[in-house]
């Protein structure tokens, strides 16, 4: 690594980004021609489009966040038990989220 920052092996300029080897130009090109062949599933796109929703109306203020459901941590963030309605969030930490993500994912693999 250049003592400056890393060289883009693309179009071999200097950057600063922490994560990647590409500069921010060449990834968001890349990333662009990517997609095209790489749609996001209509599940994705929901959520993305919930996530969204839920982020604006909390940056409008409308949407305050809380502390953590399970541990009362101060620092937490957004989880959505239900996709078709946007604001309806529990608030959980970011240990407590991975691990009901984790749980989730357990009972959805025994299922089938």
């Amino acid at each position: 690594m250049h003592e400056l920052g890393k060289v883009c092996p693309r179009c071999r300029k200097l950057h600063a980004r922490a994560a990647g080897c590409y500069c921010l130009g060449c990834h968001a090109a890349y990333m662009r021609e990517w997609r095209k062949t790489h749609p996001p599933s209509l599940e994705a796109r929901k959520r993305d489009n919930v996530r969204s929703y839920a982020h604006t109306y909390k940056r409008r203020g409308k949407l305050t966040p809380g502390p953590c459901a399970k541990c009362g941590d101060a620092a937490s963030q957004m989880h959505h038990p239900d996709y078709d309605q946007p604001l309806l969030v529990l608030w959980l930490c970011r240990a407590c989220h991975l691990a009901l993500h984790a749980e989730e994912r357990r009972n959805n693999v025994s299922l089938t």
